[in-house]
């Protein structure tokens, strides 16, 4: 047996020991060698054998193999890092021909004093002994997640649970239902810490969080389909990078939106119709469970916990209406019919969701029961809590009452007359203004009780001490945060208020609470929803800030915990640009020191002028969508009959970009980050790998070839051999994070990059609260030449600005791309990079994306407004997610002086103008009337050619060729799978490049 000369070899030794007796035959390929088991023990260690794994420097015995046999028996990604450009090609190239670059294993080149992750990100790290002198122990510390493990040569670096992380242990933080977190970390200003799935959310959604785990309870209505798959499912998820770590079915039947869900620092405590289950954090597993019997309660079925000084206290009672799961079929992100769901009327309290009339005191330490109390009258569980050993229930129209938690005695039971009257019956809610019938509605303060939610038709303030009304509001579909200054009551039009405790004074003014979701508080801050986006309040200055890509999601709002922010997934759509399981976490601290951030330009020859050139000095289709201004139009005359000539696999792992043609050579490139040059008959002429993820083509321009990279780069290659010229770095710094699968930059350059007249344009960010950074360079040299780095926040009033949401293109003398939000269009003089849209102070959002780097199965539909030379048009509007479009048009002229429609970008606009008959009217020349979509369009002069599936029909893609002049398809060509968004390219003979979803590069030629 081989020695194992250092301590993180000896622990890659030991995972292949645990994970290879598990696999089929055929996958234990290569025997291994006999692992001793220490070295077992070893690896049970590790605080998990999921997440994200750094490695720091390769070990003399088995080179960039060794990650290959890791990934191959585990679920590490794998964050490689080294100063050493040799081993970096090595792990890439090793990566790419085992098919996990860019999903399972990124590897950046770079000094390790200064890591390129984020902090708190990583599971595991290994530093090699030759790593081990160059990197600190502060640096492994800063990466390295709460409670994870550095392993070095000769020692352990464990990270301990940060001072002041605070966990949301109960769905409403805790069971006095006040959405308060205590978090001292979690402050303003914040970074993306990740964007993970699932994107989407059946309803109803319930999360906790503990012990460095988010658990996320999904209930039993899809109103899209992109909700199906997780139907009934319980998920529990890595706080700190987004890795779901396991999943396991919910009952179904069981209506999750109440407070039966609890979370520990090692298990989560989750009751149903039959039990309460206490499920092991680390394995998904059921360790025990928690009966209630006969004797004690009408039924089974777990109405309400809560959990203090480790005793579980829980309503109980009788079977309730059974739900019945909804799949559904329709298509696109969100938006569903609001009304009265089965069983969300609560006609009979008998039946109804949550109510019970037996609570129950068990000791968590060896399961008896300490207590039990019974009422005649059956209490509602959306108004019980508990604080301070006392426990406030409230049984409708009938009493409120309050119990002693050590002894389960009653201290006082109120039925005032007046604080009935004014608490009022039960509304039925279940509407967008108000928000969900099962919202709870009672909250507890050390004195005092408060009534408030959609079902509430005043704002109600009881007595802790005895129950007896103290004051009321009028309007009480206010969503409630308890805090020291006061009672911040969130609501719709001008109804919220921040309120005095003791009197209900109206202490300030808040802004107005869009709709239903709940309202949650961080230390420094009150988080609700506005029309779109989230309101952040400052509670220092009273004075809202906007969060614009993404709203609290509709039941759950922003949790605060770890130390962090989670927003999501989504039921809807609404006006959102960022989907999914979303993090946010301070800014402070969050990357490495700024002053072992290496250079941003690096230069990899002293040629950069003498660039071999092109065979062919022409540029059939350089860029992306044709030219820098993605017109898709070309003078070529697309051929009246094509032939399939010839076809290659270009990749098997990683989605492709469309392609671009100059000199007779075709250049794409992959999710993977690696760029391809082919030559006219499909060989393969040369390939270069970037860092990141490229999400749309290369440029050509001049014999060079440029791409832009997810690692937050800008490359430049010569055109004709691939060798590389320079990078520029357009993120201000190195910090990588998860972004739903793969680990790319905070700011990746991923719209592309565009040139003219001698500059090169690049953007680099995500969301406007991360920073939009804007360069134009010089396409030669990449030295630069100016930079806006401000645009992130273009009104300071609210904290808001551009998001990079879209591909970069020029358009009227400006450079353009998708703004996310608050800005439809982003726009940019051209010689200063000053940003052109006026800045706008309204805590709203109300445009639409799903930039498709980020969500590729929706951002890939094309609309299309070309006007012909005799300003006939050519219309096809495609909404943003593909679910609602029109059919393919040649429209006769607008007449002189009419105006041209205005349409929103998502196209929603279009499509509510045309169910309205609000459009102008024109006459149709001729409509397509095959029901088709479209991901890519090249219109040359008599022949528009485009590429799509019919409707409902993604299993049939077509190529075609459509006279323009009569509207019938010339000639149609099957393809094995979907083109992929843009992705036709003609060259000057008029042969067709296409490149597939199935990473295929197919070539059509002229018969």
């Amino acid at each position: 047996m081989p020695i194992l000369k250092n301590r993180w070899w000896y622990t890659f030794a030991s995972i292949w020991f645990l994970f290879a007796a598990s696999l089929p035959a055929a996958e234990q390929a290569d025997p291994q060698p006999e692992i001793s088991q220490s070295a077992a023990a070893r690896l049970k260690k590790l605080p998990s054998h999921k997440g994200i794994c750094v490695v720091l420097g390769l070990p003399a015995e088995k080179q960039s193999s060794i990650l290959i046999e890791l990934i191959r028996n585990s679920e590490f990604q794998i964050f490689f890092q080294s100063d050493s450009a040799t081993d970096v090609t090595q792990v890439r190239h090793l990566a790419e021909k085992n098919g996990f670059l860019g999903n399972r294993i990124f590897a950046e080149h770079g000094p390790i004093q200064s890591l390129a992750l984020a902090s708190n990100l990583a599971d595991v790290i290994l530093v090699e002994k030759t790593a081990e002198q160059q990197v600190s122990q502060t640096e492994l510390l800063r990466v390295l997640r709460p409670q994870a493990i550095a392993y070095r040569a000769d020692s352990e670096l464990k990270k301990p649970v940060p001072s002041g992380n605070d966990d949301w242990n109960h769905p409403y933080h805790r069971p006095d239902n006040n959405p308060q977190s205590t978090d001292q970390n979690a402050r303003a200003p914040y970074r993306t810490q990740f964007l993970a799935d699932p994107k989407f959310s059946p309803m109803p959604e319930v999360s906790v969080a503990a012990g460095g785990k988010v658990f996320k309870a999904f209930g039993h209505i899809a109103h899209k389909k992109n909700q199906n798959a997780i139907l009934n499912t319980l998920m529990c998820i890595n706080a700190f990078n987004g890795t779901i770590l396991w999943k396991r079915p919910l009952p179904e039947g069981f209506m999750i939106h109440r407070n039966t869900m609890i979370g520990t620092d090692d298990a989560l405590y989750m009751a149903d119709n039959e039990s309460c289950k206490i499920i092991d954090s680390e394995t998904g597993e059921i360790r025990d469970e928690i009966k209630i019997g006969k004797e004690l309660a009408d039924g089974p079925v777990w109405k309400w916990m809560g959990m203090q000084d480790g005793v579980l206290y829980a309503l109980i009672g009788n079977e309730e209406v059974k739900v019945d799961t909804q799949k559904s079929a329709r298509r696109g992100l969100g938006h569903w019919p609001w009304g009265m769901w089965k069983g969300h009327d609560y006609s009979d309290p008998k039946q109804a969701f949550g109510f019970g009339r037996t609570f129950v005191a068990i000791n968590l330490a060896d399961r008896k029961i300490l207590w039990n109390y019974q009422e005649k009258d059956y209490i509602d569980s959306r108004g019980v809590c508990m604080k301070n050993n006392r426990l406030f229930y409230y049984c409708p129209d009938k009493f409120l009452g309050c119990l002693n938690t050590e002894t389960g005695k009653q201290l006082w039971k109120n039925n005032d007359e007046k604080l009935l009257a004014s608490i009022g019956s039960n509304q039925k809610a279940q509407h967008y203004v108000t928000g969900y019938a099962t919202t709870t509605y009672l909250k507890c303060s050390d004195d005092y009780l408060f009534f408030a939610g959609p079902q509430r038709l005043h704002l109600v303030s009881a007595s802790a001490a005895d129950g007896y009304m103290l004051w009321e509001k009028e309007h009480g579909n206010l969503q409630l945060v308890l805090r020291n200054d006061g009672i911040y009551a969130a609501g719709p039009k001008e109804t919220g208020m921040k309120l005095d405790y003791a009197t209900g004074k109206k202490l300030a003014s808040l802004p107005t609470r869009r709709a239903c979701t709940r309202a949650t508080g961080s230390v420094d801050s009150i988080f609700f929803r506005t029309r779109g986006g989230t309101v952040r309040l400052e509670t220092a200055s009273d004075t809202a800030q906007h969060i614009a890509p993404m709203r609290p999601p509709c039941q759950d709002g922003v949790i605060v915990s770890n130390g962090l922010l989670y927003w999501g997934p989504w039921m809807c759509g609404c006006e959102l640009s960022l989907y999914g399981h979303i993090c946010l976490g301070p800014e402070k601290n969050s990357a490495a020191a700024t002053q072992n951030i290496p250079p941003r330009r690096t230069v990899y020859t002293n040629q950069l002028d003498a660039v071999e050139s092109l065979a062919h000095h022409s540029a059939a289709w350089p860029a992306y969508r044709g030219d820098q201004h993605q017109s898709s139009t070309t003078q070529i005359p697309v051929p009246k009959q094509t032939h399939p000539a010839w076809s290659t696999q270009v990749t098997k792992s990683a989605l492709l970009t469309a392609p671009v043609i100059a000199g007779n050579m075709i250049f794409l490139a992959d999710r993977s980050g690696v760029i391809y040059a082919y030559d006219r008959q499909g060989k393969l002429l040369w390939k270069q790998y970037t860092g990141g993820a490229i999400f749309y083509p290369p440029t050509v321009s001049k014999d060079r070839l440029y791409a832009g990279s997810a690692d937050g780069r800008v490359y430049a290659f010569a055109a004709k051999t691939g060798q590389p010229l320079w990078s520029f770095r357009v993120a201000p710094e190195q910090r990588w994070i998860p972004v739903y699968g793969k680990l790319i930059s905070t700011w990746p350059v991923a719209g592309g990059v565009v040139i003219q007249n001698d500059t090169l344009y690049a953007a680099a960010g995500i969301a406007h609260f991360d920073g939009t950074h804007l360069v134009a360079l010089d396409p030669i040299t990449g030295e630069l030449k100016q930079e806006n780095n401000t645009s992130g926040v273009l009104s300071p009033t609210v904290n808001s600005g551009i998001s990079l949401q879209g591909s970069l293109f020029i358009e009227e003398g400006e450079l353009r791309f998708l703004a996310g939000g608050v800005y439809e269009i982003a726009r940019y003089d051209l010689q200063t990079l000053k940003c052109l849209n006026t800045p706008r102070t309204e805590v709203q959002s109300q445009f639409r994306t799903a930039f498709y780097p980020y969500y590729p199965e929706y951002g890939k539909y094309l609309s299309i407004e070309h006007t012909l030379a005799d300003r006939r048009e050519l219309v096809h509007d495609a909404s943003y997610e593909g679910s609602v479009f029109t059919n393919l048009t040649l429209k006769e002229a607008l007449p002189p002086g009419a105006p041209q429609e205005k349409k929103e970008v998502a196209r929603w606009l279009s499509m509510r103008a045309r169910r309205t008959g609000e459009s102008f009217k024109r006459k149709n020349i001729w409509e397509d009337q095959q029901q088709r979509r479209f991901t890519s369009f090249i219109v040359s002069p008599e022949v528009l050619l485009a590429a799509g599936h019919p409707d409902e029909q993604p299993e049939a893609p077509f190529l075609t060729a459509i006279d323009i002049e009569q509207g019938t398809d010339l000639w149609s060509h099957a393809l094995p799978a979907q083109a992929v968004k843009g992705g036709t390219a003609i060259n000057v003979d008029g042969s067709i490049i296409v490149s597939l979803e199935n990473g295929q590069l197919l070539c059509f030629q002229a018969d």
